[in-house]
């Protein structure tokens, strides 16, 4: 999804607006937070980092609202 968005970022919108002008930045910004900070998946190419109960908790509260902002049309591809 980052390439996606760094890819064809014209293509998103959001209902937050973004004081830098950029409407998928909060969404860009938590989805590198996931992805960058929760290194322990099955397809990962680097050694992971320790990671704690917190920070496992708070990862799933990144990801729940991501997803919620997703299908709720928060933020959406438009055509």
């Amino acid at each position: 999804m980052l390439d996606e968005i760094r890819n064809a970022r014209h293509k998103f919108s959001a209902a937050i607006p973004s004081p830098a002008g950029d409407p998928i930045a909060p969404a860009e910004a938590i989805m590198r937070a996931l992805w960058e900070g929760q290194t322990s998946r099955p397809d990962a190419q680097t050694a992971t980092v320790p990671e704690t109960l917190d920070a496992a908790r708070a990862g799933v509260h990144l990801a729940a609202a991501l997803v919620q902002w997703f299908i709720s049309g928060a933020v959406a591809r438009t055509p």
